[in-house]
């Protein structure tokens, strides 16, 4: 049977019962027999993402929904329910030398499979080996009515059905409850090299554009800005063989030297250290407000200067936390009220518009909702969103309010 569990204060915002079921059953039972709205809950790293989801009548903790189910070394596969946190199943993957390619920095604070992949979320190596959507085969999921829905299988090249995991990417529990992930693993790479120097918005822009038309091909590349008038840094990782690690790390430094970026590379116990105090960057604090932009990589200097300029005029602080080459930049806004963080995320919302890019606002302040809706102006697929989510929550039970007032 499933766990009753209590909440804890200011966990969440739920007033209903929390349940924890163990397995596959207990989730589609739970959801079968019961009614009423729901919030979908892993490790709550991301319960502010988009719309707060306000007292559910049910929280579907997935706590107890751990553990790899299959693991197949030979054919790199490997199938988990979704409650496991990432870390835990990199620790046991490691053991046959693999890994599934994925660093978000969420992972250190527990994230989990199944949020990751609700979330949308992903990390620095997502420029080499893509997102957690490219890296997914199949999925089983529990609709509202209990009914189970699966698609995909171990296969990497399989192409029957409906790839219900890209749609459930992103989707921020407002779909279904992923119960069990089945993923592509990689090997772990035998060497790696980061080389880091300072750099400009402008500085980092080239730079990226550069090493995305070279033959170098780097796993990551980051770019934090700095404080205040500091110059940011720049962060480049190449893994490989020990051979091809070394060269590339070279022709790395060389292509930045002739930037004007004057690099290091770091010893592996330093580099660890780095993107660790990296991934720690990127999630902010519980008083900022932190906002995800989609755009393409050359607009990192425009973007980066339209913040600064922006939150100097709103007397906040700011700081752009870019992967770079992928055009994902992280903005995180601080100090200030919370009008003058309405102001400055309003602006970049009409910046991020005129340039078809898009944002997500990601953690804000409470007093910031009432002065601002969680995600702007809707998309021009909103139309298909509201038909998908008819589709497959007609009663409108997974994390209301998510995406209000979109829908």
């Amino acid at each position: 049977m499933s766990r009753l569990l209590t909440t804890t204060p200011g966990e969440t915002a739920a007033s209903g019962r929390v349940e924890a079921p163990g397995t596959l059953t207990e989730v589609s039972a739970l959801l079968g027999g019961t009614t009423g709205t729901l919030l979908v809950r892993g490790a709550a790293t991301k319960l502010d993402w988009a719309g707060r989801v306000t007292d559910p009548d049910l929280v579907v903790d997935t706590a107890a929904l751990q553990g790899m189910l299959t693991h197949n070394p030979a054919d790199m596969t490997a199938s988990v329910r979704a409650g496991t946190p990432l870390q835990v199943l990199q620790e046991t993957l490691a053991e046959e030398g693999q890994w599934l390619a994925l660093d978000p920095p969420s992972a250190s604070v527990g994230a989990t499979v199944g949020g990751l992949l609700a979330a949308g979320d992903s990390g620095p190596s997502r420029l080499r080996y893509g997102g957690l959507r490219d890296l997914v085969l199949g999925v089983t999921l529990v609709l509202a009515d209990g009914t189970l829905a699966r698609a995909g299988s171990h296969v990497i090249k399989n192409v029957a059905g409906y790839d219900l995991s890209k749609l459930v990417h992103g989707s921020l529990g407002s779909l279904a409850v992923i119960a069990e992930v089945i993923v592509r693993l990689h090997p772990r790479p035998p060497a790696s090299a980061t080389a880091v120097g300072p750099a400009d918005a402008a500085q980092a822009t080239a730079a990226t554009l550069a090493l995305a038309a070279s033959p170098l091909e780097p796993t990551a590349v980051e770019w934090v800005s700095g404080d205040g008038t500091e110059t940011g840094q720049l962060h480049v990782r190449v893994d490989g063989t020990t051979a091809s690690t070394e060269a590339a790390s070279r022709g790395v430094a060389d292509l930045l030297a002739g930037l004007g970026i004057p690099t290091e590379v770091l010893s592996e116990p330093a580099a660890d250290n780095a993107w660790k105090a990296h991934a720690t960057t990127v999630l902010g604090t519980d008083d900022e407000t932190v906002v995800r932009v989609a755009g393409l990589p050359s607009d990192l200097d425009a973007l980066a200067r339209h913040v600064s300029e922006a939150a100097a005029q709103a007397g906040v602080g700011a700081r752009v936390i870019s992967s770079a080459a992928l055009g994902m930049h992280t903005v995180r806004l601080d100090g200030g009220s919370a009008q003058a963080h309405a102001h400055v995320l309003t602006g970049l919302r009409t910046y991020a518009r005129a340039r078809d890019a898009t944002v997500l606002l990601r953690q804000r302040p409470a007093a910031l909702d009432d002065l601002v809706d969680a995600l702007g102006p809707p998309p021009s697929s909103i139309e298909l969103l509201r038909r998908v989510k008819a589709q497959f929550d007609p009663t409108g039970r997974f994390a209301p309010g998510r995406f209000r007032p979109w829908y």
